[in-house]
């Protein structure tokens, strides 16, 4: 496995459809001019932190990830214990996104089932298909890999969502298309949601609207920040 360090590639998250659905913000129906303060100010706040976060050195980005990696695995023992036979849902690295894949990895050689996030239409909630190495992956929309049609369907016993930006509340900050969010609210159960991401991209508030989903735990290099007691 290589590390996405080209930050122009024209890859893009499943979360990312607020670049071409900038309408979607508002489901339920907030009051509109707070809804539109708040999505500027997001809009503002994702540009820094993805720029930040891209100004790191392929070393310290190295360095990071590890920590998370460890806290992450830390995390789900804890929780969850022995995952063979278990879905775990991750996620194909980009715009300098923790890279978990060698963490990945381990938990599937330790007899966890792998999936990724997969968009199969658009503004509804993200399937999970089957992520091993023997098959290929294949370019899906915003050219983000992802495993093939081909690839079984599953549902995950634990969602690990990336992070733009998240407060102290448990919210997170992605990409702006409201894909995860839809996602945890469809999933039945409900899966552990747990947020990855830097510590430096921890914000007072991401002004939370009706459709944000709260995670259930949020793990940065400096481990476990935010965890549910639910």
């Amino acid at each position: 496995m290589t590390r996405d360090s080209d930050p122009g590639r024209p890859a893009s998250s499943p979360c990312m459809a607020a670049e071409v659905a900038p309408d979607y913000f508002d489901p339920l129906g907030t009051d509109p001019q707070q809804a539109r303060d708040v999505a500027r100010w997001r809009r503002a706040e994702r540009a820094r932190l993805l720029a930040a976060r891209l100004q790191l050195s392929g070393a310290m980005r190295a360095r990071i990830d590890e920590a998370i990696a460890a806290a992450l695995a830390a995390e789900l023992a804890a929780r969850l214990g022995d995952l063979r036979g278990r879905v775990v849902a991750g996620y194909w690295p980009i715009r300098a996104e923790p890279d978990l894949r060698p963490m990945f990895a381990r938990l599937r050689a330790a007899g966890a089932i792998l999936a990724l996030p997969v968009v199969e239409t658009r503004a509804a909630p993200l399937v999970f298909r089957a992520w091993v190495p023997e098959v290929a992956l294949v370019r899906g929309h915003w050219n983000i890999l992802v495993p093939p049609p081909t690839a079984r369907v599953l549902v995950p016993v634990v969602v690990i969502a990336p992070l733009v930006g998240w407060d102290g509340a448990g919210f997170r900050l992605g990409y702006g298309g409201g894909y995860f969010d839809r996602t945890l609210a469809a999933l039945q159960p409900r899966p552990l949601a747990i947020g990855v991401g830097y510590q430096g991209a921890r914000l007072p508030t991401i002004y939370p609207q009706p459709h944000d989903i709260r995670l259930d735990a949020i793990v940065t290099e400096a481990g476990p920040q935010i965890r549910s007691t639910a």
